[in-house]
């Protein structure tokens, strides 16, 4: 007989964990680094993405606030355009999300981008309704590791910590799931992160994997 699920509240990270935004992101990166003069290398992308805006830009252009703001404003507005064209939920999600839906786990999303565009791509799939709780960028005080924004998102899904586990693909979303003393998974669909680096509670090649934990 198989016993009941361990977790009834999932908490997942959105970009490389649920959708490839990587498309969407290349472009904006793309542009705005040209137009900026800073060298872009496309093989430098997963630095890229887990590099706040503000340090990628610094380490050319220290101390220079207003230009900052001009290349974040570029950055988003060049993905803004692009976003819905070329983002793409992974199979394996749009799986995994409706199975525990369906056996009645409560879902929520913690991400660095911003919900306008998360509930815009998951619209697009039909899975927008399955989500209790969206805290993007803009509702984060402090950004991930802190769990401030995972604390947010347990209290509006009323998720108790015992029996909720965060999912994400970054060491960042794994020490955030354990500084808000929560169980976490690590996705590392290319076998490229490495376990040592955060110390997930799980290691997954594919979110199917989440359904029998």
């Amino acid at each position: 007989m198989i016993g009941a699920p361990r977790y009834s509240c999932y908490i997942f990270d959105f970009d490389n964990t649920l959708a490839d935004t990587s498309r969407g992101y290349r472009i904006a990166y793309s542009v705005s680094f040209k137009e900026f003069g800073l060298p872009y290398n496309p093989n430098k992308y997963a630095e890229y993405i887990r590099t706040p805006l503000y340090d990628l830009f610094a380490q050319y252009y220290p101390g220079c606030t207003c230009r900052y703001r001009d290349f974040a404003s570029l950055v988003l507005n060049t993905y803004d355009r692009t976003y819905k064209d070329t983002a793409e939920m992974f199979p394996d999600a749009v799986d995994c999300l409706r199975a525990l839906a369906a056996r009645g786990a409560r879902l929520g999303i913690v991400s660095n981008s911003y919900e306008q565009h998360i509930r815009a791509i998951l619209h697009e799939f039909g899975l927008e309704d399955l989500f209790t709780s969206i805290v993007g960028l803009e509702r984060m005080a402090i950004q991930k590791p802190h769990p401030y924004a995972v604390d947010l998102c347990l209290r509006e899904m009323g998720a108790p910590r015992t029996s909720t586990l965060l999912i994400g693909d970054s060491p960042n979303d794994i020490l955030a799931g354990h500084n808000a003393r929560i169980a976490t998974a690590l996705i590392d669909r290319d076998g490229v992160v490495g376990p040592d680096e955060c110390g997930p509670d799980y290691i997954m090649a594919s979110l199917r994997e989440l359904l029998s934990i």
